[in-house]
């Protein structure tokens, strides 16, 4: 596997780990995972396989960019999150993606009594269409524009004992979706550097109850470098910008929020072809509306693997033949 070949699947990779939730709030509604609707397109007849695994945790109020200690409803908050997503290049320019997810938990531990709130079940999925707009391997940058649109399994909440969860701890949105992004990406093999940046926005429409989770912008800059043979690391710093929820078209004051992560990222290519990565997401800076509890800290590791339908040529099956 080639050194280009191997960072666009960590480029990949690393946006599935790192993308955070379509939430509002500290464990609210919505996959962690923004599937790879972050990358570029796919070679002719590729189908990428991606299976991640996630978890979350969250145990500090704040309000505006201050850490608040009084009265806090609740002690902590986490989620274990595993998906899936699966891409295939029709064309060149042209890659199809979808993606979908389970939450085992997603939980909310109390402060002052003893109790904990907890849901589970199949998040929101997404199916994404993108274009490659630019592409230029001799100078190894690329330029490419997507959408899509999410959609939830279930449009009915979720309930315990005959009561209805709480939406921070509910594992879908309830209501659909759309998105746009843009991705580019500029190459330096003779360092085996690479820098991109990934940009998305998130469109939330209310669900059968008129409830609407706030839209998401997010944005991140990356680096990536071969430290020795299949090993790479990635440096990304994201900015997370979410909108305030609304309720029957009245917006609800303690949600919305800017929050700025650093993620450090250690990929290894098992024999050139399967790739394990890990990596942590560390918020350094948070500014929320109102009071709202606010991540910790998140861990992900992935696995993923490119097979190729492309047919080869008899003359290409000779040579191959040759070379053994």
């Amino acid at each position: 596997m080639s050194v280009i070949k191997r960072v666009s699947l960590l480029i990949l990779i690393t946006w599935n780990l790192f993308a955070g939730p379509a939430f509002s709030q500290c464990c609210s509604t919505g996959s962690p995972v923004g599937a790879s609707v972050y990358i570029g397109v796919l070679e002719k007849n590729t189908l990428r396989f991606i299976a991640f695994y996630r978890r979350n945790y969250s145990d500090a109020y704040y309000e505006g960019d201050s850490k608040v200690t009084e009265n806090n409803q609740l002690k902590s908050s986490n989620y274990n999150f595993a998906g899936i997503t699966l891409g295939y290049g029709i064309t060149k320019r042209l890659t199809l993606e979808t993606d979908f997810g389970y939450f085992f938990n997603k939980t909310q531990v109390f402060n002052n009594i003893d109790f904990k709130e907890e849901g589970y079940g199949l998040s929101n999925a997404g199916v994404t269409l993108k274009y490659g707009a630019l592409i230029l391997p001799a100078k190894h940058i690329e330029l490419t524009f997507g959408a899509g649109f999410r959609y939830p399994f279930t449009k009915t909440p979720q309930e315990k004992d005959g009561v209805q969860l709480s939406r921070d701890v509910q594992p879908t949105t309830n209501g659909f979706g759309v998105c746009g992004l843009l991705f580019f990406n500029k190459g330096f093999p003779a360092i085996s550097m690479r820098l991109f940046t990934l940009n998305r926005f998130d469109r939330n429409f209310e669900d059968p109850l008129h409830y609407k989770y706030g839209d998401v912008l997010l944005n991140s800059v990356f680096v990536s470098k071969l430290i020795v043979k299949n090993f790479f690391a990635i440096l990304q710093v994201r900015s997370e910008y979410r909108w305030k929820d609304a309720d029957h078209s009245e917006t609800l004051e303690n949600t919305g929020n800017w929050v700025l992560f650093a993620c450090p990222q250690l990929t290894y290519a098992i024999m050139g072809k399967w790739n394990v990565s890990v990596l942590v997401d560390i918020p350094f800076y948070k500014n929320y509306n109102g009071k709202q509890l606010t991540p910790n800290h998140s861990a992900a590791i992935s696995l993923s693997h490119d097979f190729s339908f492309r047919k080869t040529s008899k003359a290409t099956k000779d040579i191959k033949e040759i070379q053994k």
